[in-house]
């Protein structure tokens, strides 16, 4: 099991190659916030998974007024 840092480590290693890839240059304040969220953001993310056939369904009820 990693340790707090190391763990720490990995966290701000994704965040600034995901950073990276999208272009975006925020303050080191603001990447230090992201790097603090993450765990707690990500976990969100992970929930919405967790939800049986959500993948697939429609995210809220839609009206189409094409269809009679």
């Amino acid at each position: 099991m990693k340790g707090k840092q190391e763990l720490m480590t990995d966290i701000r290693h994704t965040v600034t190659t995901l950073l990276a890839q999208a272009k975006i240059s925020p303050t080191p304040e603001e990447v230090d916030h992201l790097i603090d969220a993450y765990e707690e953001n990500r976990a969100g993310i992970e929930k919405l998974y967790g939800v049986p056939g959500v993948r697939y369904e429609e995210p809220a009820v839609t009206f189409d007024p094409r269809q009679g």
